[in-house]
């Protein structure tokens, strides 16, 4: 299996990250806005179209402050135009919408992830030197490679975690060590003769915040660990689903262990709306882990439909 790309879609500001050190990204925006007189030096993230504050260092209130979010489609222009190696093509936002807007020249200087995906954009805006730009512009070079430094770090720490078969939240298997340890298993098992089931567990319930989310879902995972047998693998491989990979005798089997799994539940009064799919294969049918799990996802599918029908699991 394939190691996955390291997650770029999450806005910075949303966690803490050891690898990144925001304050000497506001001591490099402080020095980049005494050395160029600007009205605001401004750190933004981009995803999907939309900005976010970073960093920034602003004179008066011009409605930077870390955290805000806008749009500005001219700087998202140039940036998705932008091939070549210094500033962006961009003086000046065509964006009226957006909070840039307001300034009349912007300095933009790109920022990436160490996979070359783009992060942001480093701006300085209404500069009274622009003019010596070309003098000034190794400080923001110096600033880029700082921040992007520390970026590569953050990048190089995912995909440690990612290469971990172990889920933080739960101490199951994660996604990876799912997909690394079930197909291993699911072979040794077919050679002597062993059914095998996948069951998928999604947990539907509307919790009132994070910590009770986690709550749950450690003492889900608690219940399946407790059920399971040595051969069988367990894992949370999205962030409300179960998967098990379990070995039985026969289809009756299979449908025990989601009976007795869900009966477990309500005994620890788990207060859990639960959705189960299922897909059962003989040693015969030799099928990859893949189109097993599959089709318990198109059954989960179908049993939840019913369920918020107010349907009978079938």
């Amino acid at each position: 299996m394939l190691l996955e790309c390291a997650d770029t879609s999450l806005w910075l500001r949303e966690a803490d990250h050891p690898a990144i050190t925001l304050p000497r990204w506001q001591q490099q925006l402080d020095l980049l806005n005494e050395f160029y007189q600007a009205q605001a030096s401004v750190v933004l993230q981009f995803i999907d179209g939309e900005y976010q504050v970073v960093c920034s260092r602003q004179h008066t209130d011009l409605n930077l402050y870390a955290g805000t979010q806008f749009h500005d489609a001219s700087l998202t222009q140039a940036l998705k135009n932008h091939t070549a190696y210094g500033l962006l093509d961009l003086t000046k936002s065509q964006d009226p919408k957006s909070h840039l807007a307001r300034f009349n020249s912007l300095l933009a200087l790109p920022l990436y992830w160490s996979d070359g995906q783009p992060f942001g954009v480093m701006l300085i805006c209404d500069s009274q030197r622009s003019k010596h730009f070309q003098r000034l512009l190794p400080l923001m070079e110096n600033a880029k490679a700082l921040i992007q430094a520390e970026l590569k770090h953050l990048f190089l720490m995912q995909q440690i975690q990612m290469m971990s078969v172990q889920d933080d939240l739960t101490c199951m298997l994660n996604p990876y060590g799912f997909n690394l340890m079930a197909p291993r298993q699911l072979s040794l098992s077919r050679r002597f003769g062993s059914h095998a089931g996948i069951v998928l567990l999604q947990d539907m319930t509307s919790y009132k915040g994070v910590m009770e989310q986690s709550q749950g879902l450690r003492q889900l995972a608690r219940v399946i660990h407790h059920n399971m047998r040595d051969a069988d693998v367990s894992a949370r491989i999205e962030d409300g689903l179960f998967a098990i990979l379990a070995f039985v005798d026969s289809q009756a089997n299979l449908e025990s262990l989601t009976k007795r799994l869900l009966k477990q539940i309500a005994k620890e009064e788990i207060k859990a709306e639960i959705a189960i799919g299922v897909s059962f294969f003989t040693p015969t049918t030799h099928l990859a882990i893949e189109p097993m799990v599959e089709a318990a996802r198109q059954n989960l599918h179908a049993n939840r439909e019913l369920k918020q029908q107010g349907g009978v699991k079938a």
